[in-house]
């Protein structure tokens, strides 16, 4: 395509900033449309990123044949209809993180997209995960055999009087409620962590038992300023996959311990530990035998100069996958499976 792609975004909010931001500074791209229901915000969005054409009716939007390509940044419980209303009209579209709140939706979304195989569809859980100069170190060892064979991945992040979604975004309050944001921690942060975690095992690993889950929830009495607050705070949950490996996570945004982000990975000869997140330590440590067999411990530094900002990162690498130069990082039938895993621990915790 000679000229740059024409983007339009379904939803005025922040997310839609922060991906408008990011498109500013990509020649491939030009900002075309916004909708969103909000006339004010709406207004907002259009006027400070100067995009020429708003509306309150994104089907207004998708009848542009100059339109290419659509992301998608509304709450997951909107997700499904709008992803089809899209993808009929032809447009590649990005999908913002957790591509729905149901299985039944995650499905359906899957299977529009194998009708339009023409179209690219990109869900977003790349963004601190598979795009992260440390992702491909930790992976590059991981693939080297110099752990041996991977047998338990432990990660655990516990902060205090937090909320889910909320402390980054005030104002968007439905992601307290489970039935517009599918859960706290668990939806919010769980596609990131299940997508580092099992891309660098280049997503072999199968679910085979969920052994145990908890979500807690009214840890405090603070109020949030919602009338619906029913997501979880805390989760732990046990997982056993496939070639013998355990998966043990932990999570909370308002539990009363505190609990450094950190990845550990156990394997048969060595291990590795690190927090996966772009914008915190670099480092990396490396748990291995030296040539005599003695215990040996490395501390190696990831290059983060020349990734700028993973919002920035996703969106160039969304742009090169419509050039037809990359695969996405994180396709929907990868992005399914996630959540299927998501979807089977609420399950499993509300059963029990």
């Amino acid at each position: 395509m000679d000229r740059p792609y024409n983007i339009g975004f379904i939803g005025a909010g922040m997310m839609t900033r922060q991906h408008m931001g990011h498109l500013q500074n990509l020649t491939r791209s030009r900002l075309a449309w916004v909708a969103g229901r909000d006339p004010g915000r709406l207004e907002g969005v259009r006027r400070d990123f100067g995009v020429p054409r708003a509306t309150t009716d994104y089907r207004e939007m998708l009848a542009d044949p100059e339109l290419d390509a659509v992301y998608i940044t509304t709450p997951p419980h909107l997700h499904a209809d709008m992803f089809a209303e899209v993808i009929r009209a032809g447009k590649h579209v990005l999908l913002e993180k957790p591509m729905a709140i149901r299985m039944e939706d995650v499905d359906r979304i899957v299977a529009l997209h194998r009708d339009h195989p023409g179209v690219v569809a990109m869900e977003c859980s790349g963004r601190h995960a598979r795009l992260n100069p440390k992702f491909r170190m930790v992976k590059d060892i991981v693939s080297s055999g110099r752990l041996g064979e991977v047998y338990r991945i432990h990660h655990a992040h516990v902060t205090r009087q937090s909320r889910p979604g909320i402390e980054f975004h005030p104002a968007a309050k439905w992601f307290l409620d489970k039935s517009l944001a599918g859960g706290g921690p668990l939806f919010d942060w769980g596609v990131y962590d299940l997508s580092f975690h099992f891309g660098i095992l280049d997503d072999r690993p199968r679910l085979e038992e969920i052994e145990s889950v908890v979500l807690k929830r009214g840890l405090d009495d603070a109020d949030p300023g919602t009338g619906v607050w029913d997501v979880e705070e805390h989760l732990m949950v046990h997982l056993r996959l496939s070639d013998g490996i355990r998966y043990d996570w932990e999570r909370g945004v308002n539990a009363h311990v505190e609990v450094p982000n950190q990845t550990r990975v156990y394997g048969t000869r060595g291990g590795l530990s690190f927090s996966y997140y772009s914008y915190e330590d670099p480092r990396i440590t490396l748990y291995d035998l030296d040539a005599a067999g003695k215990a040996r411990k490395q501390v190696l530094e990831v290059d983060m100069s020349g990734h700028p900002h993973d919002g920035y990162v996703l969106s160039d690498h969304f742009l090169r996958v419509l050039d037809g130069l990359e695969e996405p990082v994180i396709g929907l039938e990868t992005a399914r499976k996630h959540m299927e895993i998501l979807c089977g621990c609420r399950m499993f915790a509300e059963n029990s």
